[in-house]
């Protein structure tokens, strides 16, 4: 997909990788009806298919990542069904809110997070070998405090996004789809 906008360019990336048609199409067959965003440079491909007229699900931004959730929570108790869609940087700071919507309050959110920042030379590899602290601290954060995730790192993954919405409708907690590089523009 060729982008509207000339400042959303292919950004560069070894072969491979989830494509942004992939993770459309397992968001649209999860029965997602809104991705409430502050935007993530890793997932551009993604916004720019979002922003399309036929895309199917309504794209909502927000100006911080707090706001972000708490907008997808209000959509939740509204009867849609919404995820979060941050960067890696993003999903660190609304630590807090995340504890007390998803966690404590029991709302169920999923969030796709781009891992940002990623060096082409940590692809293949495990994040948690990342020399950014960004980039390989997430796993364990999420996993401190007691969420589950997927990782999408080419398209046979995005499937993981039907099973971290499950996840979180069942359990009533937050889930997280790491974006493991950056989604090719098709």
């Amino acid at each position: 997909m060729t982008s509207p906008n000339p400042l959303m360019v292919p950004a560069p990336n070894p072969p491979g990788g989830a494509s942004a048609s992939a993770v459309l199409r397992a968001l649209r067959a999860a029965g997602v009806t809104h991705v409430v965003t502050v935007p993530d440079f890793v997932q551009f491909a993604l916004h720019a298919q979002l922003a399309a007229a036929d895309a199917g699900i309504a794209q909502v931004y927000a100006c911080s990542e707090d706001q972000a959730l708490t907008v997808a929570a209000g959509l939740y108790v509204g009867g849609a069904k919404p995820v979060v869609l941050v960067q890696n940087q993003g999903f660190y700071k609304c630590l807090n809110t995340l504890r007390a919507t998803c966690i404590d309050a029991g709302v169920p959110v999923v969030f796709l997070v781009g891992q940002f920042g990623r060096e082409i030379e940590n692809i293949g590899q495990p994040t948690r070998a990342s020399s950014r602290s960004m980039v390989r601290l997430l796993e364990p954060v999420i996993e401190t405090l007691g969420l589950r995730y997927w990782k999408v790192a080419d398209d046979a993954d995005a499937a993981g996004i039907a099973q971290a919405l499950a996840h979180a409708h069942a359990e009533e907690t937050g889930a997280v789809v790491l974006i493991d590089r950056h989604l090719t523009w098709n």
